[in-house]
């Protein structure tokens, strides 16, 4: 009975990705928080009341557990060295390890992991049949911009999700192994994948989930009966399978041009980041903080073309998380998670101990090359569920016996410990959550004195939320508290590089006569994003009004012979203001 309970918690685990409150500000992201926080908090005391009552249960630590401990330890002493408060992202952090040590615990029961691998694949399933309800127009998206994004916020993360599932499934199809109903499970699932995986335009997810048919089309096809004993078509095979690689990725490449130059400019700029901290990173959590920074001497350094200027933005991700992990931890942190998956699949692997699930996590992996799925609660929990299924196959850690018990132990009571700290530190936010998604319908009728006060009430609750951070700055700048309104955008820079709030600092600083400092504010804007107007027309506004017309004339022809990214009115009244200011000054 225990082992059903367990299993059900899980199953309501793996249910993260379903939720979506429309109540609670950004629902389609947050609600996952809450439910994920409240559905592990039943999984840890059910592993607690198995440990008592489950006598049998002799859990066979590996090294893939010890390096995942050690990962996890790393990122703690990370925020710790690097002074940066707790936050809605270490929090979900560890309740992943916590989820890691719940499933390896549960998977000493083979029935249990086979019934967590169909819960996958159920998963999996509905979520495809979403995004294909999506499409049709029988069910809303999530996000205005894209007809398809399943129960997520973007079409890409949602490809990701489903794509992860394919090599699973695909398995399940082909492996008379299984039984009937499985093997309709199977091709359920990989036939709702494979016809919505089109639709949702992410290059990252087909090219991972190529890459996972291959994998275990290859082991069930051609490894065991004819690959191997036919050296001379082998090559061939290798010498066709790579020129079909290379056409494919220029065909990628081409098909989103801008969109691949873009993700190409960030990892070049990141690159110069993790060279100033190169061993221990940034800091857990501090990409998009340090980001724009580094982007802005990029451009001043005269290290940007004109072309790389067109494409530049203010990304969250890395859109390679590989990349991410080197610039806020650095070359351990990216050696501690990469000795994760050596333990987890590469010893396996090259032991020819080949699974549905191995081949599903690399398929994970290579999605990680080119998108964001660690920032993206639903896809850190497929990897985690998916690892820990895995973790249970890989090497034994070999020490002796009465250690393996106290590790043993430990290993359990992390996991019990994480979760009730996270939880607490989550669970309570969600009324926050509530009220700020009310109070935003009255900061976009801009009625920012009376709900002042509401954003200061709700400040100790959510000040990592840049978001929150932002509006509350306005309401304050609003209302004429300047000073404060500054130290709140100020704040903001620990969490992200948003041009817009160097602009609104500007702002302050011109109406507290701060003429210097606005000039600076302004700058900074223009070179983080240097395709943006507004931080152009901003400084020839600020020069204009100062009596500089020797500035602002000079700024009025910069504003004029700027290209154009995306034509808008804004834009072109922007310019009409540089033509008059232009003729007054001659």
């Amino acid at each position: 009975m225990i082992n059903i309970l367990r299993f059900l918690s899980l199953v309501a685990v793996l249910s993260t990705v379903f939720v979506v409150d429309s109540s609670l500000s950004h629902g389609v992201i947050a609600s996952k928080y809450f439910w994920f926080a409240g559905t592990m908090a039943v999984c840890v005391a059910f592993l607690a009341v198995s440990l008592l009552f489950d006598k049998k249960n002799r859990l066979l630590l590996t090294y893939t557990d010890f390096f995942v401990l050690l990962f996890a330890v790393y990122v703690i002493l990370n925020v710790m060295v690097h002074r940066r408060m707790p936050d809605m992202r270490l929090w979900l952090f560890l309740l992943l390890v916590s989820l890691y040590v719940t499933v390896r615990s549960a998977c000493g029961n083979e029935k249990l992991r086979q019934w967590l691998l169909h819960a996958v694949l159920v998963v999996v399933l509905v979520e495809s049949v979403w995004g294909w309800l999506q499409l049709y127009d029988f069910t809303p998206s999530y996000h205005s911009l894209y007809k398809i994004t399943g129960s997520l916020f973007n079409p890409g993360p949602y490809a990701g999700f489903v794509a992860v599932g394919v090599p699973l499934a695909l398995t399940y199809a082909i492996d008379k192994q299984h039984s009937r109903w499985e093997r309709w499970l199977g091709s359920a699932t990989l036939l709702a994948t494979l016809l919505v995986l089109p639709a949702t335009g992410s290059r990252a997810a087909w090219l991972a989930a190529l890459v996972g048919i291959i994998l275990v089309g290859g082991r069930h096809l051609f490894i065991r009966n004819w690959l191997l004993k036919n050296i001379r078509w082998r090559r061939w095979l290798v010498v066709v399978g790579v020129s079909l690689t290379i056409c494919l990725l220029a065909g990628l490449y081409f098909m989103k041009k801008n969109s691949a130059d873009g993700r190409w400019l960030i990892w070049q700029i990141s690159t110069e980041a993790i060279k100033e901290h190169p061993l221990f990173g940034t800091g857990f959590g501090s990409f998009s903080a340090i980001y724009g920074n580094a982007q802005a001497s990029w451009f001043l350094s005269g290290k940007g073309t004109d072309a790389q200027m067109t494409v530049a933005d203010s990304p969250e991700y890395a859109f390679n998380e590989y990349v991410q992990i080197l610039v806020e931890l650095g070359i351990v942190g990216l050696a501690l998670f990469l000795a994760v998956m050596v333990f987890c699949i590469g010893l396996p692997v090259a032991e020819r101990h080949f699974s549905a699930t191995t081949a599903s996590l690399l398929t994970w992996l290579v999605f990680a090359a080119f998108s964001y799925p660690f920032s993206v609660l639903p896809l850190s929990i497929l990897l985690v569920v998916l690892l820990a299924i895995a973790a249970s196959s890989s090497q034994e850690l070999r020490v002796k016996k009465r250690l393996h018990t106290w590790l043993r132990t430990v290993f359990w009571m992390i996991g019990i410990t994480v979760t009730i700290y996270s939880s607490y530190h989550i669970l309570p936010r969600r009324t926050a959550y509530h009220e700020w998604a009310m109070l935003q319908t009255l900061y976009h009728s801009d009625t920012y004195k009376e709900i002042l006060k509401d954003y200061e009430a709700l400040y100790d609750a959510l000040c990592f939320e840049k978001k929150f951070l932002f509006e509350y700055g306005q309401c304050l700048s609003k209302t004429g508290n300047y000073q404060q309104s500054n130290r709140l955008f100020e704040e903001y820079l620990r969490y992200g590089s948003d041009p817009m709030v160097f602009n609104c600092m500007g702002n302050n600083y011109k109406l507290m006569q701060e003429f210097g400092k606005a000039e600076n504010a302004y700058f900074r804007a223009s070179q983080i994003i240097p395709n943006r107007h507004y931080p152009l027309y901003l400084l020839m506004k600020l020069y204009d009004e100062t009596g500089q017309s020797n500035k602002a004339h000079e700024m009025a022809e910069r504003l004029l012979n700027k290209p154009v990214k995306v034509p808008s009115t804004a834009i072109r009244e922007m310019q009409q203001e540089a033509k008059n200011i232009q003729k007054s000054n001659q």
